[in-house]
């Protein structure tokens, strides 16, 4: 049992005696220290908020010094339904899943567990020193009381596992920080899905089995097995992928008490899923943490006959990281998830993590050069917007007083859009000559275009490129295979982390050598995976490191954007492109918000994904219109009829002359809104039934309804799927 430092009883002796010795008045706020929370006594203190600490389990409670609200890390409540399993991860502050043989379902918690513990206290917290007896195995927690809420972490080096039977899969740090029994209190989970999704703190009365697991910065290729796809006519695939997790982030807000926080997984994160579990999944208790994967177990085929048997296996070495994550407490005002957004843009500029860019509007129109499709020997190309049809879009758009535009160019490379990777600055000749296109740049330059040109840098077509060597191998030793389901090129493969950077440092020689270096990346900046390569295992970590610095290069040498960008390359990219403006839709996420629109909105310009292939226009608008996102085409001079029989198939309406009144009248409503937001970050989002309520930092504030009658608020009418805007 460790015991209080001499520091803390000083302080908590000085806040009683402030609490004596002032004026009754005066007391305008709580100057004492509770003597206990939930079975935890006081242990520290910041400007605004008191730590407690119960030492059996480490459990945490953390209140607020004006208002006394608290959230506490172990539950409040037992309704008795609960085995020693569900109680030991209730109340513990570390909660680990074994991995012993093949089975990786055991847990080891410091409830139902022999754990020693040696623990050291300081002026802002404490060190824990663990150790499972039976398990052989221990880690260090950390835990620091900050200005505005706590750290928790462990050490890499600290974690060790000295037996044989069993060893670390998963580690979760306070799973149950600020858990709430059933509808005992009012507020929601912040779900890191899509934009933003929230899950109400109401009774669900058992009607979900389960709730949010979603790997950060998205699935692990070298892990995961293939899905089974619903085909139509062994086809189309009929279903379309989950949103992935772009920032790594999740929260929790008790609107009742009026305090809140966001957790940010700041270390280890590459290696985390985020857990958000509604009440009545199991048990009746919403929760929401981060799982910090060290092992994991695979499936590892016995031979190269796909009908043979296989194992079940675990990875034999640990992947290494430092686990960390920072729980931002909020309160009043600010204990929402607008308050969690704005938190997070300030948490990333602070640290430098966030580019800030110049955020005028420009209307996006992305140009399909070329595409291929099957001949009778190979491909013959199919022309869909060659460099002077890409002038004459430009030029009758002048016409229209439509001159702020933002372009993507993508298969404008020898070989089409799929011809990658791209290896050297040559454009395809059906387009027009490699100097057609430089000038093409140029001059859109001096219109004040922004023109980029699209890499694919993760990929490669093995049907048309060597891909023998320095492809990625899952960590089954398995080459892994990108289906398609398109009758062209049935199947593509990944490039390892260190032949993409080659190659893209190979083009972007050739390509600035020709005075033009406006990049649009893609492919590795929404991927991560564990792979083998060489008889060694690289775990996603080493992908992230890899990437990370491959992009500060092409940062440094070229003016970069990227599509849909993982939050740890922000710092890198001019502006965010296809941001999703939904959510999954999962059954039991109650409501989607505009949580990464709140954090980049004035930072840097965002782009939605294409309009093209929205169902719901006019939603669609609406929604770019509460996110201040700006819209995006993707337009061809062609038919989009061409393209039936090549991968870009699912291209089914983007030629120009069906889209032109669409651009214009898009440019003309969301030009006006990007102009009286210019520069102002979104301060306030609200939900008030079929209206949302949108505050900028200059004041204006902007109603949108979605509803099937007009409505009114604040003495405004707002139509029936319409906005207003006001200050």
């Amino acid at each position: 049992m460790a015991h209080r430092s001499i520091k803390s009883i000083t302080a908590l002796l000085l806040a009683v005696l402030v609490a004596v010795i002032s004026p009754l008045g005066e007391l305008k706020i709580r100057a004492y220290a509770q003597s206990d929370i939930n079975g935890c006594s006081y242990l520290c203190e910041s400007d605004d908020y008191r730590l407690y600490l119960n030492e059996e389990t480490l459990a945490l409670a953390i209140e607020n010094k004006e208002t006394g609200a608290y959230m506490t890390s172990a539950i409040e409540y037992d309704d008795g339904k609960n085995n020693n399993t569900w109680l030991g991860a209730m109340n513990s502050a570390v909660v680990i899943t074994m991995i012993n043989g093949s089975d990786d379902t055991q847990q080891a918690d410091i409830v139902n567990d022999d754990v020693k513990k040696e623990i050291t206290c300081n002026s802002n917290g404490f060190s824990a020193k663990l150790y499972w007896t039976k398990y052989r195995f221990g880690l260090t927690l950390e835990v620091s009381l900050t200005d505005e809420g706590l750290v928790a972490r462990v050490p890499d080096e600290s974690i060790v596992e000295d037996g044989n039977s069993y060893f670390i899969g998963t580690v979760s740090l306070y799973p149950y920080m600020g858990n709430s029994y059933l509808d005992s209190k009012e507020g929601y989970i912040l779900v890191p899905d899509g934009n933003g999704a929230l899950i109400y703190l109401n009774d669900k009365e058992g009607r979900f089995k389960s709730g949010f697991s979603g790997m950060i910065y998205g699935s692990d290729v070298g892990f995961d097995e293939l899905n089974v796809v619903t085909l139509l006519n062994d086809r189309y695939n009929t279903i379309q992928d989950s949103e992935q997790v772009i920032a790594p982030v999740f929260g929790i807000a008790h609107t009742d008490d009026e305090i809140a926080y966001l957790a940010v997984v700041e270390e280890g994160e590459a290696r985390a899923s985020i857990e958000c579990i509604p009440n009545g999944a199991s048990v009746y208790y919403n929760r929401a943490y981060a799982k910090f994967v060290l092992r994991k177990t695979y499936t590892q085929p016995t031979s190269n006959n796909s009908t043979a048997g296989s194992l079940h296996v675990y990875e034999g070495e640990r992947s290494h990281s430092d686990l960390g994550v920072r729980f931002i407490f909020l309160t009043g005002e600010e204990a929402d998830y607008s308050g969690m957004a704005n938190a997070y843009r300030e948490y990333l500029l602070k640290r430098k993590d966030l580019k800030v860019s110049e955020d005028s509007y420009k209307t996006r129109i992305d140009f399909l050069g070329t595409e291929r499709e099957t001949w009778v020997l190979g491909t013959s190309a199919v022309v869909m917007t060659t460099v002077e049809d890409i002038y004459e879009i430009y030029d009758d758009l002048e016409k229209e007083n439509v001159t702020d535009i933002f372009t993507v160019y993508k298969g404008w490379q020898q070989g089409g859009l799929y011809d990658i990777p791209i290896t050297g600055y040559k454009a395809d000749s059906k387009i027009g000559s490699t100097a057609d296109l430089t000038k093409l740049i140029g001059d859109a330059q001096k219109r004040g275009i922004e023109m980029y040109l699209y890499n694919e840098a993760r990929t490669i077509n093995p049907d048309e490129n060597n891909a023998t060597f320095n492809v990625v191998k899952k960590i089954n030793k398995r080459r892994y295979e990108e289906k398609t389901y398109r009758d062209v090129y049935e199947n593509f493969l990944y490039l390892i982390p260190q032949r993409s950077d080659t190659l893209l440092k190979r083009f972007i020689s050739s390509y600035t050598k020709k005075g033009v270096s406006s990049l649009c990346l893609a492919g590795i900046t929404n991927t991560l995976f564990s792979y083998n390569y060489s008889g060694n295992n690289y775990t996603r970590y080493d992908t992230q490191s890899s990437y990370a610095d491959t992009v500060t290069y092409v940062d440094e040498n070229t003016k970069l954007v990227m599509e849909q960008p993982f939050a740890y390359l922000w710092k890198n990219t001019e502006c965010f492109l296809d941001m999703p403006l939904y959510t999954s839709s999962y059954i039991y996420e109650d409501e989607s918000v505009p949580f990464l629109s709140i954090v980049l909105k004035g930072s840097m310009p965002v782009y939605a994904e294409y309009v093209n292939f929205e169902a719901n226009k006019q939603e669609f608008f609406l929604k770019m219109v509460e996110t201040g996102s700006f819209p995006s085409f993707y337009i061809t001079k062609e038919s989009s009829s061409e393209l039936i029989y090549t991968n870009s198939s699912d291209v089914y309406s983007s030629e120009y002359s069906s889209y032109k009144s669409t651009i214009l009248e898009y440019n003309e409503e969301l030009k006006a809104l990007g102009e009286l937001t210019k520069g102002a970050t979104i301060k306030n989002h609200r939900i008030e039934g079929d209206l949302r309520i949108v505050t900028y930092t200059n004041g204006v504030k902007i109603l949108i309804n979605y509803g099937s009658s007009d409505a009114t608020i604040d003495g405004v009418t707002v139509g029936s799927m319409s906005y207003e805007v006001y200050k």
